[in-house]
């Protein structure tokens, strides 16, 4: 019941090597279109998903209401299929969503990028010589262009880790395992993959992990409600499905109100109200 979070350079092989680890273990596969999916199906839109979904934007985007919602989304959808297991997620954070969970392999799979260039060139003139000329006509064949085109997606995967998580995406604390695959196939960077399995299963308590992926998702379902109710400044934990509410209010009755709102979503057992009541000067 392994988890595996993979993250990747473009060009890396990462992709081709993720869904042959998938493959080889029978794991469902998650990547941008299983995880496009997922956040469709908790109500954004797909202009939203990819305004955001691995993009570089300002550090103010995550405090924004379109942001906030983007953000519980894509760790929910992360968090339930964790929950499931069995699993290979590819990008969205994984690693970070995911981090201190038991029984959860993080590995990043980077390469030189003079290699990530050449490895590409070829493909964009099979591209070419299939019939898919949009692709080609877009991003050419030259070595400059392509280099463009990987330092770009460097800088969106990266500035998405730091917008969003606050975080360095090439942080070597965040990951198991790294592999360089400048002078390896992807094969041999699969079989590194699979025999580190077993190591990461061995630690894993499954009823436990499940309990606080269990109170992780309650809590993005919670976040999520206030979020729509317009709720700011509200801090919220969940343990074995008790919501403890933090934050001020300005009368016992808007706490009530929010207690109220809370107890109503399912899996929510119990509501604790932690919540000060705040007076402004003067009154």
């Amino acid at each position: 019941m392994a988890v595996i979070t993979i993250s990747r350079q473009m060009g890396s092989l990462g992709t081709e090597i993720a869904r042959e680890v998938a493959g080889q273990l029978q794991y469902e596969y998650l990547d941008r279109e299983g995880i496009e999916q997922g956040l469709t199906a908790h109500g954004l839109a797909i202009v939203e998903v990819e305004k955001f979904d691995e993009r570089s934007t300002p550090f103010w985007t995550k405090w924004q209401n379109q942001g906030q919602k983007f953000f519980h989304a894509i760790q929910m959808v992360i968090y339930e299929a964790a929950r499931s297991g069995n699993v290979v997620i590819v990008g969205r954070g994984g690693q970070l969503i995911l981090r201190g969970i038991p029984g959860v392999l993080h590995i990043r799979i980077i390469a030189p990028i003079e290699d990530r260039v050449q490895r590409l060139m070829p493909r964009y003139g099979e591209d070419k010589k299939d019939g898919v000329q949009r692709l080609v006509a877009r991003y050419g064949e030259d070595e400059k262009e392509l280099l463009r085109i990987l330092n770009k997606s460097d800088r969106d995967s990266g500035g998405f880790i730091q917008t969003f998580f606050d975080a360095d995406w090439g942080n070597a604390d965040l990951y198991d395992l790294t592999i360089n695959t400048r002078n390896l196939t992807v094969d041999l960077a699969v079989d590194m993959i699979l025999r580190a399995i077993p190591a990461v299963e061995a630690m894993k308590d499954t009823q436990r992990s499940r309990k606080r992926l269990d109170d992780l998702i309650l809590q993005q379902k919670v976040e999520t409600a206030l979020l729509n109710a317009d709720v700011r400044n509200m801090r919220v934990e969940v343990t074995g499905g008790v919501v403890t509410l933090y934050g001020s209010v300005l009368s016992s009755q808007e706490g009530r109100g929010y207690m109220s709102l809370v107890s109503g979503i399912e899996g929510v057992q119990k509501v604790e109200n932690n919540m000060s009541v705040y007076m402004p000067i003067g009154t």
